[in-house]
């Protein structure tokens, strides 16, 4: 297999793209960007210079919403691609392609005089953009695709970088959030991890080793929360909100052992058969005010709302009469008396 260009038979023009652009830049960059630099490419050649150009006119005729020609000015305007111009009397501003010759010239060329004159020294360090942020970022959406099981789309692919610009640079931090949605809990969603990754962030976790800690204590409260579910027979279906934060309440709040609460739960299951959470919220209250923390403290009190709670005695009491015996004559008198 070989590739060839045949001469054509009449010119209608050719865009001269400079191959560093090919080679280093567009691999990791996504097809809507660099369709909005070859198309902007062609409106900056002086044959078209005459006529106006804008963003609108891009995002026009590539069929995109403006705010992406937007996105795209600001990924090239970072790694060094290409200038904007701001207008003084509008949001506007102008774009100024670089030379990627002279970039690559200014980031890795050094000249045969300073390294004569200072031979001690070390030459400068490459400070090109793609092989830091670009080269870890292809290298975080390639781990990405491994672990969901196929390639991105250019929708994955601006939401990965938006978690990457915005969110976190720690590639690690973002896969795992990947792997945590995708492969522990079977849901394959990127809006699943975004929360996921929000949720860590705010939570202060930086780390893999901090996040891991507390994934496992929230994994042991989870299987709390289903075990506490399953005793009141209600363990089909995940617990509410209200339900997490009496159990919150319970643990963290009043300091109840896991054990010595699950012992509790299961004896007052056992007492009534309407069981809710409002009933063992009360008895745990009453013990929690108590300082009664332990099962065995509990079963030797009798602060539970139906004995802590004395009720009047609403019952009428009704006079039983002793049966007498009465003989026909006194009956008869008794009759003839309530008649009149």
């Amino acid at each position: 297999m070989g590739f060839y260009k045949k001469t054509p038979d009449f010119d209608l023009g050719e865009l001269n793209i400079e191959n560093i652009f090919i080679t280093d830049f567009m691999p990791s960059a996504s097809g809507t960007f660099v369709k909005i630099y070859l198309l902007a490419q062609l409106f900056s050649r002086d044959e078209n210079t005459k006529f106006h150009y804008d963003n609108r006119t891009l995002a026009s005729m590539l069929s995109l919403p403006v705010q992406d020609v937007h996105e795209a000015w600001n990924y090239w305007e970072k790694l060094g691609l290409v200038n904007k111009h701001p207008h003084e009397e509008s949001a506007d501003y102008d774009i100024e392609f670089l030379s990627l010759r002279g970039l690559y010239i200014d980031n890795n060329y050094v000249h045969k005089n300073n390294t004569s004159s200072k031979a001690k020294q070390k030459p400068k360090e490459p400070n090109n953009t793609f092989k830091s942020e670009n080269e870890s970022f292809q290298k975080l959406t390639k781990e990405i695709e491994t672990i969901i099981g196929h390639p991105l789309t250019y929708k994955d692919y601006r939401e990965i970088g938006d978690y990457y610009e915005h969110y976190t640079r720690n590639p690690q931090i973002i896969c795992k959030a990947f792997s945590h949605c995708y492969k522990d809990r079977g849901i394959r969603s990127l809006k699943l991890v975004k929360s996921t990754l929000l949720q860590w962030l705010d939570q202060g976790l930086n780390s893999i080793e901090a996040i891991d800690t507390w994934l496992n204590a929230s994994e042991e409260r989870q299987s709390l929360y289903k075990d506490i579910l399953k005793m009141l027979g209600i363990g089909f279906r995940q617990p509410n909100q209200a339900e997490k934060d009496f159990m919150d309440k319970w643990l963290d709040q009043y300091g109840f052992e896991k054990s010595q609460l699950m012992q509790i739960v299961l004896d007052l299951s056992k007492k009534t058969l309407n069981i809710n959470f409002n009933f063992i919220d009360k008895v745990l209250t009453t013990q929690f005010q108590s300082g009664n923390l332990t099962f065995e403290a509990y079963s030797s009190s009798k602060a539970t709302p139906e004995k802590s709670e004395s009720k009047p005695n609403k019952r009428k009491n009704f006079t039983i009469e002793k049966e007498n015996t009465y003989s026909e004559e006194e009956l008869e008198q008794i009759l003839l008396g309530r008649k009149k």
